[in-house]
């Protein structure tokens, strides 16, 4: 039995009862059960922790590409090795972010479309909408919601119903946890921009989704628009979903990092198919809604942050897999 001795030394600031050494079996201890050892000594979750070696500043990993452990020998670590240990913070499950960030909109959107008397007032209605301004008619009824306004209220609040069956039931994480802190801003996208923006404009009495095509008062949107743009959500949704399952199966387990060149729908034209649909997705939402800003300013953001992350991605895996990738484009096919 071949036993090495650790030096341990704090990055950052220091650590209560963080020991000086720790002694191991090279052959057969793993990774694990170092972060162990140290979450003992310093009474804090190994998830806080990151350990990086001395001599070059690499993470020690816990798991294989192939989702196996792995052994302290196999990180290079040695008889005497440094390693510094630092405390991360307070930390949440990558699932738990996922839950809470979706689960604005999907509140938010039903609750102001049937709270909207409460919302709203009669004279409250946009001057930008073409729609009668009368500060006498201030106690009046405000007009039932429009057959658009419904669409609009049901796929939003579908889309994230699927979010979040997704993340309990499809989604893989490779990393455990995020800093607790980064979920307040995490969640502003979603529950301010997806949100109270869309909700709160879609859904008013003066909204351009309440009177657009023809822009009269309360006419609805053309039919053969309104179900051209659902036909368009509906394929978007489902083939992101297609894409989200062909990623899943990528991967054996949570917590693994191995990593695949995905094929098969969508990922045979882009890099990120699932960033491709979901933009197309939000672009029917745009339609239904007739342009409204609100919804323009959503999709301007949220497809501009998809084409950077696409775009990471690709850069990842050029990287990594060098000739043998050769996609052409990583979110919209001939253009970016």
């Amino acid at each position: 039995m071949a036993m090495i001795s650790l030096n341990i030394k704090p990055r950052g600031r220091p650590l209560k009862n963080l020991p000086e050494t720790l002694d191991f079996d090279l052959s057969t201890a793993s990774t694990t059960a170092l972060y162990e050892q140290i979450a003992k000594h310093t009474r804090l979750n190994q998830n806080r922790l990151r350990i990086t070696k001395g001599s070059d500043g690499r993470p020690v990993s816990l798991k294989r590409d192939d989702g196996k452990l792995v052994t302290i020998e196999e990180t290079g670590l040695r008889n005497g090795s440094q390693i510094f240990v630092k405390d991360l913070g307070p930390q949440i499950a990558w699932r738990t972010v996922f839950i809470v960030e979706y689960l604005g909109p999907l509140l938010i959107h039903p609750l102001f479309l049937y709270l909207r008397p409460l919302i709203y007032s009669a004279s409250a209605y946009n001057p930008l909408s073409y729609l009668p301004f009368n500060a006498s008619s201030s106690t009046a009824l405000i007009p039932a919601p429009t057959t658009t306004q419904l669409v609009l209220c049901t796929l939003c609040t579908l889309h994230f119903l699927k979010r979040e069956y997704e993340t309990v039931c499809v989604h893989r994480f490779s990393a455990a946890t995020m800093p607790a802190t980064n979920i307040f801003k995490n969640s502003a996208h979603y529950w301010v921009l997806s949100g109270l923006n869309l909700a709160y404009y879609l859904y008013a009495p003066g909204s351009i989704a309440a009177s657009w095509w023809p822009a009269a008062l309360n006419a609805d949107l053309n039919p053969t628009v309104r179900y051209a743009a659902i036909a368009l959500w509906a394929w978007a949704e489902i083939s992101n979903y297609a894409t989200h399952i062909t990623l899943r199966n990528l991967r054996p387990e949570d917590g693994s990092t191995k990593r695949q060149i995905p094929k098969g729908y969508g990922f045979d034209l882009v890099t990120c198919p699932n960033y491709l649909f979901e933009s197309l997705a939000w672009l029917a939402i745009v339609v239904l809604g007739g342009g409204n800003m609100s919804t323009l300013i959503f999709f301007a953001v949220s497809t501009g942050q998809m084409l950077l992350w696409a775009k990471k991605k690709e850069s990842r895996y050029r990287k990594e897999f060098g000739s043998a990738y050769r996609k052409k484009a990583s979110m919209i096919p001939g253009i970016w």
